[in-house]
Protein backbone atom coordinates (compact mmCIF):
# COMPACT_ATOMS: atom_id res chain seq x y z
CA UNK A 1 0.00 0.00 0.00
CA UNK A 2 2.88 2.20 1.11
CA UNK A 3 5.20 1.87 -2.68
CA UNK A 4 1.80 2.53 -4.80
CA UNK A 5 0.44 4.97 -2.04
CA UNK A 6 -3.09 3.83 -2.46
CA UNK A 7 -5.30 3.68 0.87
CA UNK A 8 -7.14 0.51 0.50
CA UNK A 9 -5.64 -3.24 -0.21
CA UNK A 10 -8.06 -6.53 -0.61
CA UNK A 11 -7.09 -10.11 -0.53
CA UNK A 12 -9.67 -12.03 -1.67
CA UNK A 13 -10.64 -14.92 -4.24
CA UNK A 14 -11.31 -13.02 -7.70
CA UNK A 15 -15.10 -14.66 -7.52
CA UNK A 16 -15.44 -12.74 -4.52
CA UNK A 17 -14.47 -9.02 -5.85
CA UNK A 18 -16.48 -9.55 -8.90
CA UNK A 19 -19.38 -10.17 -7.09
CA UNK A 20 -18.85 -7.33 -5.01
CA UNK A 21 -17.77 -4.59 -7.66
CA UNK A 22 -19.47 -5.91 -11.00
CA UNK A 23 -23.12 -6.47 -12.22
CA UNK A 24 -25.43 -7.44 -15.50
CA UNK A 25 -27.79 -5.15 -16.24
CA UNK A 26 -30.39 -5.50 -18.55
CA UNK A 27 -30.14 -3.35 -22.20
CA UNK A 28 -32.76 -4.02 -24.93
CA UNK A 29 -32.38 -8.06 -25.58
CA UNK A 30 -29.48 -8.85 -23.21
CA UNK A 31 -27.56 -7.14 -20.62
CA UNK A 32 -24.25 -5.01 -20.25
CA UNK A 33 -21.57 -5.55 -17.65
CA UNK A 34 -21.06 -2.16 -15.88
CA UNK A 35 -19.32 -1.47 -12.01
CA UNK A 36 -20.94 -0.85 -9.02
CA UNK A 37 -18.43 2.01 -8.08
CA UNK A 38 -15.53 3.39 -10.35
CA UNK A 39 -12.61 3.56 -7.85
CA UNK A 40 -12.42 3.50 -3.49
CA UNK A 41 -13.53 7.06 -4.25
CA UNK A 42 -17.04 6.54 -4.07
CA UNK A 43 -17.11 4.64 -1.32
CA UNK A 44 -16.65 0.59 -0.44
CA UNK A 45 -17.91 -2.31 -2.64
CA UNK A 46 -18.60 -4.21 0.43
CA UNK A 47 -16.06 -6.19 2.98
CA UNK A 48 -13.99 -9.24 1.43
CA UNK A 49 -11.65 -11.53 3.04
CA UNK A 50 -9.11 -9.53 3.83
CA UNK A 51 -9.83 -5.69 3.97
CA UNK A 52 -6.52 -3.34 4.31
CA UNK A 53 -7.38 0.19 5.21
CA UNK A 54 -5.33 3.03 5.52
CA UNK A 55 -5.63 6.57 6.56
CA UNK A 56 -8.64 8.12 5.16
CA UNK A 57 -10.68 5.15 5.59
CA UNK A 58 -9.50 4.87 9.78
CA UNK A 59 -10.61 7.94 9.62
CA UNK A 60 -13.79 8.05 7.44
CA UNK A 61 -14.90 5.09 10.19
CA UNK A 62 -13.50 6.68 13.02
CA UNK A 63 -14.59 5.05 16.82
CA UNK A 64 -16.34 2.30 14.69
CA UNK A 65 -13.24 0.01 14.22
CA UNK A 66 -13.39 0.13 18.18
CA UNK A 67 -16.44 -1.40 17.89
CA UNK A 68 -15.90 -4.63 15.43
CA UNK A 69 -14.91 -7.80 17.20
CA UNK A 70 -11.49 -8.13 18.32
CA UNK A 71 -11.33 -11.41 16.24
CA UNK A 72 -12.05 -9.89 13.01
CA UNK A 73 -9.79 -6.31 13.60
CA UNK A 74 -5.90 -6.05 13.41
CA UNK A 75 -3.71 -2.38 13.98
CA UNK A 76 -1.12 -2.82 11.53
CA UNK A 77 0.49 0.76 12.71
CA UNK A 78 -1.30 4.22 13.31
CA UNK A 79 -3.33 4.23 10.65
CA UNK A 80 -3.64 0.78 9.39
CA UNK A 81 -6.32 -1.37 9.96
CA UNK A 82 -6.64 -4.91 8.89
CA UNK A 83 -10.63 -6.31 8.84
CA UNK A 84 -11.07 -9.96 8.43
CA UNK A 85 -14.96 -10.90 8.49
CA UNK A 86 -14.10 -14.64 8.04
CA UNK A 87 -11.05 -17.11 8.86
CA UNK A 88 -10.77 -18.60 5.34
CA UNK A 89 -11.10 -16.34 1.70
CA UNK A 90 -13.68 -19.84 0.83
CA UNK A 91 -16.20 -18.53 3.83
CA UNK A 92 -17.14 -15.52 0.83
CA UNK A 93 -20.53 -15.65 -0.45
CA UNK A 94 -21.22 -18.59 2.14
CA UNK A 95 -24.83 -17.93 4.11
CA UNK A 96 -22.64 -17.91 7.07
CA UNK A 97 -19.78 -15.77 5.66
CA UNK A 98 -22.62 -13.22 4.04
CA UNK A 99 -24.43 -12.56 7.25
CA UNK A 100 -20.59 -12.07 9.21
CA UNK A 101 -20.24 -8.95 6.27
CA UNK A 102 -23.85 -7.51 7.43
CA UNK A 103 -22.65 -7.83 10.70
CA UNK A 104 -19.36 -5.86 10.11
CA UNK A 105 -20.84 -3.30 7.63
CA UNK A 106 -23.81 -2.94 10.29
CA UNK A 107 -21.09 -1.78 12.62
CA UNK A 108 -19.12 0.21 9.95
CA UNK A 109 -21.59 1.81 8.75
CA UNK A 110 -23.98 0.72 6.36
CA UNK A 111 -23.39 4.62 4.54
CA UNK A 112 -20.29 3.83 3.73
CA UNK A 113 -20.94 0.88 1.62
CA UNK A 114 -22.77 0.40 -1.91
CA UNK A 115 -25.84 -1.33 -1.41
CA UNK A 116 -26.17 -4.33 -3.20
CA UNK A 117 -29.91 -4.55 -2.83
CA UNK A 118 -31.54 -1.47 -4.25
CA UNK A 119 -28.08 -0.70 -6.39
CA UNK A 120 -27.26 2.64 -4.75
CA UNK A 121 -24.13 4.40 -3.98
CA UNK A 122 -22.15 5.11 -0.69
CA UNK A 123 -23.43 8.09 0.97
CA UNK A 124 -20.39 8.34 3.19
CA UNK A 125 -16.63 8.26 1.47
CA UNK A 126 -13.12 8.83 2.32
CA UNK A 127 -11.54 12.40 2.33
CA UNK A 128 -9.20 12.63 -0.20
CA UNK A 129 -7.27 15.11 -2.06
CA UNK A 130 -8.30 16.25 -5.99
CA UNK A 131 -6.14 13.40 -7.40
CA UNK A 132 -7.87 10.84 -5.62
CA UNK A 133 -4.85 10.61 -3.19
CA UNK A 134 -5.48 10.62 0.81
CA UNK A 135 -5.17 13.32 2.53
CA UNK A 136 -2.17 13.28 5.01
Amino acid sequence: MRLVQSPLAWCALKNDIKRKTQRLVPEGIGSRLTFNLRDYSEGLPGLVWRNFYGPPFVRMFGERLDALPAECRQKLGEELVLVQPYELPTEAGTGSGMARERELISLLGPECFYDHEHHTLPTRRPVLDSLGQPLH
